[in-house]
């Protein structure tokens, strides 16, 4: 027996030498080397949410393509967060994308094989997607047998093959067989996982030109079984979901493998494990479809599992994926009950003093935040330089500055990396005056940070009807290393 763990192995032999020839003492034993054990499983705390979609379908027959809303999900397949509170979703037999918000209020992205193949934009069972940081959406198109990379509006580039509109699964480079995922490395290269094919072939995200190609077909290490999930930690590790062979690999492109779990339905094996994410503090989350539940484990195999099948909070009809956003979010997809559930689980990150500075986005330069966090009262105010929304009249006279400049400033109390801040709406000021001041409050912001240099601020207006996300960085970068002493 190996209790495997350096600190403890040393007192295990001890006890093993001494006691083996006793009953009780091999017990001590025993009970010693499962306590350690246990005390190596990944800690995790998940709180459910909420629970968002129903079974739906589009209507083709009537309709113009995306002149309706959606109203629901037929068997989701894959799921990744857009910003701290929205989210893509591959749903799948729709042969669509949609994006959807906390609430669940959704919009389709694309079209679908009924409107044409092997055309950009046009989906045939979707089957994963991963979001970038630019926002732009891979997509593993199943049986288009292509990948594809998409903005939210629906622009997208494809790879694959576009020869025919039966367009054949393929083994050849740069061709594909019944494609299920994708991820995005450090580079912001695209790893496609070529799922019939059994491996793994790397595109350049610029133009999908194919850059390299790795693993193969079998059950020894570095070789895949009908993989169904992939994804890439902070590290550029390559952790795959091997689907057929029941295991987590976590791999390079050399191929250089480990491994862990086997078939079964004890914690720490799998059914046909599905989607696979890796979030900020390193655990590895699988959907264990066969098994109905969602397993979170570390890189040496030590798991913690969660759900049941069922229909209820925390339980799983076919979970083919799960996606953790850096707010400690998590996105399921219930294949089976076609729908979404949300669950909140620790923060990686959290707001600190070290983001006290002036921040904004360099494509409207000119325009920007100034962010004051105060720890000790647990709130971060925001003001938000920006202009109106349309230009004023040439002949707008303002005494100072701009006639179009406008100022908004928001409070919200801090929740890790994420903070929903109240917009305050003042008005009756004169410059440099005393007068009587009036306030209302006019929308939200929600303000999310990913790291010490990266944001996203989240905007809702109720009174112009404005809604959108700016993507925020440091202006300058002295406060980065104080913001990571706090971390």
């Amino acid at each position: 027996m190996n209790c495997q763990n350096k600190f403890t192995d040393p007192i295990c032999k001890t006890i093993a030498k001494s006691s083996r020839k006793t009953f009780a003492g091999i017990a001590l034993l025993l009970m010693f080397c499962f306590a350690n054990q246990a005390l190596a499983q990944p800690e995790v705390a998940l709180e459910f949410e909420k629970s968002l979609g129903k079974f739906g379908f589009y209507e083709r027959e009537n309709f113009e393509p995306n002149s309706i809303p959606p109203t629901g999900f037929n068997v989701p397949s894959g799921v990744d967060w857009l910003t701290g509170t929205r989210f893509v979703v591959a749903d799948k037999n729709n042969n669509k994308l949609q994006t959807c918000d906390d609430q669940g209020e959704c919009a389709w992205v694309g079209n679908d094989s009924s409107f044409g193949r092997n055309s950009p934009g046009t989906f045939d069972l979707p089957h994963g997607v991963e979001v970038n940081n630019a926002g732009k959406i891979a997509v593993a198109d199943e049986d288009n047998h292509a990948i594809q990379l998409c903005t939210e509006l629906g622009s997208c580039t494809y790879k694959g093959d576009s020869s025919s509109n039966t367009n054949n699964p393929s083994s050849q480079l740069g061709r594909w067989a019944f494609p299920n995922d994708v991820a995005f490395d450090s580079d912001g290269n695209i790893h496609g996982l070529d799922t019939g094919n059994n491996r793994v072939q790397i595109l350049r995200s610029s133009d999908l030109f194919l850059l390299d190609v790795y693993m193969s077909s079998g059950s020894a290490a570095g070789q895949l079984n009908g993989a169904k999930g992939i994804a890439i930690d902070k590290d550029d590790r390559i952790i795959i979901a091997d689907t057929g062979n029941n295991r987590i690999q976590i791999c390079n492109t050399e191929p250089s493998c480990s491994m862990f779990g086997s078939s079964g339905s004890a914690v720490g094996q799998f059914n046909a494990p599905s989607g696979v994410d890796v979030d900020a503090l390193g655990r590895i989350w699988v959907a264990d479809s066969g098994n109905n539940r969602i397993q979170v484990c570390d890189y040496s195999g030590n798991c913690v599992a969660f759900g049941e099948a069922g229909t209820g909070d925390f339980q799983f009809d076919d979970p083919r994926d799960v996606a953790i956003h850096v707010s400690g979010r998590v996105a399921v997809v219930d294949s089976g009950n076609h729908r979404i559930q949300l669950f909140n689980t620790e923060s990686s990150f959290a707001i600190n003093a070290g983001m006290n500075d002036a921040w904004y986005n360099e494509d409207t330069d000119g325009q920007g935040f100034f962010i004051t966090v105060f720890p000790d009262l647990g709130v971060v105010s925001l003001a938000w330089f920006t202009y109106d929304t349309a230009l004023p009249p040439a002949n707008a006279i303002a005494n100072l500055g701009d006639a179009g400049h406008r100022w908004l400033t928001a409070l919200g109390p801090i929740s890790g990396a994420q903070s929903v801040m109240n917009i305050d709406i003042a008005s009756g000021g004169i410059f440099d005056t005393k007068t009587d001041i009036s306030h209302r409050s006019d929308g939200t912001i929600t303000l999310t940070f990913s790291d010490c240099n990266a944001g996203t601020v989240e905007y809702n207006i109720p009174s112009i009807n404005q809604q959108g996300t700016v993507e925020i960085t440091r202006v300058v970068g002295d406060n980065i290393e104080l913001c990571r002493t706090l971390q």
